[in-house]
């Protein structure tokens, strides 16, 4: 087994990947129509649904016109607060969605070279995998959630480009989940054919729930839609001083300069009528749980958990830009890294309180 034929395998599977797109397209449909007053607006955003209508209701200024009565019906477009927008119907741009495909495409081919270096260095063999409790026992799970939190952070990039070419809201959402898989699974099948490393059952099951979790997400926004994965990093002493086991030397391996965060608005969370009266200073501030990991550099098995409870800070609500598609897009992109913010640690060997990153 050669990297060549290990490179192929990467190829075959984004194939695989991009034929989703033409799956796509046969299914399409055009039926979108225009709004073109802040009447039209009221009567569109009527037939929304909870977080989706207020957020298209947020764009148009109409949101002191609206009564629930109007929820649940999901039959026209609307603007997302990720800058995108909601279709009931596809309408393929051919040009974006060729221009998505390209940037994917070249994204791949770059990454796999980057992963070349850094994990593909290896002497090759036959396809094997990881023993499954073997694999969980390492690093304290950190790459388990380093891969959920790719997976996650991939398919709503994924999902927002297919939206942005064109695509209905619920197909975004299945072909971007469905997406971001593929993509992490061409990795983990590249991994099986190296000595060093070997497909694992446990990446996988991150993957998809990272890539599950996203479109669970995007498909209930009143439930689910003021959580937010996030993560923290800085270069770690394992990494400066060249000290992990398995020779990581980027930071991408390196575990103990990551802390993993669930976040959670508590303003998204809040009856409509505290949410009338609550400061606009105060509704991007929340709460988060974090994790992280020290000594698994040497002794992948060993080390110890740290745990953290901070406050967050939910770039999504807050009201700059949100009069342009590109910033409210980009503040939900940026909205996975958790800012450094007061937190308190707590490990085995005490507890410890100040500004945390």
């Amino acid at each position: 087994m050669s990297i060549t034929t290990s490179h192929f395998i990467r190829i075959l599977s984004t194939t695989i990947l991009f034929s989703l797109v033409v799956i796509s397209i046969s299914l399409a449909k055009e039926n979108i129509p225009a709004l073109s007053g802040p009447s039209d607006s009221l009567a569109q955003a009527q037939t929304l649904t909870g977080k989706h209508q207020l957020s298209y209701l947020l764009m148009n200024n109409s949101l002191n016109s609206v009564t629930p009565a109007g929820y649940f019906n999901k039959q026209t477009s609307y603007l997302l607060e990720d800058g995108t927008i909601w279709r009931n119907e596809s309408e393929i741009n051919t040009l974006r969605l060729a221009g998505m495909s390209g940037v994917v495409l070249m994204g791949d081919v770059y990454g796999y070279s980057r992963l070349k270096d850094l994990w593909y260095n290896w002497p090759t063999t036959k396809f094997h995998s990881i023993d499954f409790s073997e694999d969980f026992q390492k690093y304290k799970w950190m790459d388990k959630y380093g891969h959920f939190l790719h997976a996650y952070f991939a398919a709503d990039l994924f999902s927002r480009g297919y939206r942005w070419a064109g695509f209905s809201g619920e197909n975004s959402v299945w072909y971007g989940s469905l997406t971001s898989w593929l993509w992490m699974f061409q990795i983990e099948i590249a991994d099986a054919f190296f000595e060093k490393w070997g497909f694992s059952w446990g990446d996988l099951l991150a993957n998809t729930f990272g890539a599950g979790f996203s479109a669970l997400q995007q498909i209930y926004p009143e439930v689910l839609g003021g959580i937010q994965p996030k993560i923290s990093y800085h270069v770690s002493d394992a990494l400066k001083e060249k000290s992990y086991r398995n020779g990581a030397k980027s930071i991408i391996d390196d575990y103990e300069g990551m802390t993993f965060w669930l976040a959670v608005n508590a303003y998204h969370y809040m009856p409509s009528n505290i949410q009338n009266n609550y400061p606009d200073w105060l509704k991007p501030f929340g709460l988060a749980l974090g994790h992280s990991a020290k000594g698994i550099a040497k002794y992948p098995q060993l080390g110890e958990r740290e745990i953290f409870i901070g406050l967050d800070y939910d770039l999504r609500q807050l009201s700059l830009g949100d009069d342009s598609s590109f910033l409210r897009f980009l503040k939900s992109e940026l909205n996975i890294i958790r800012l450094p913010l007061p937190a308190v640690k707590i490990t085995p060997a005490g507890v410890w309180y100040g500004l945390y990153f």
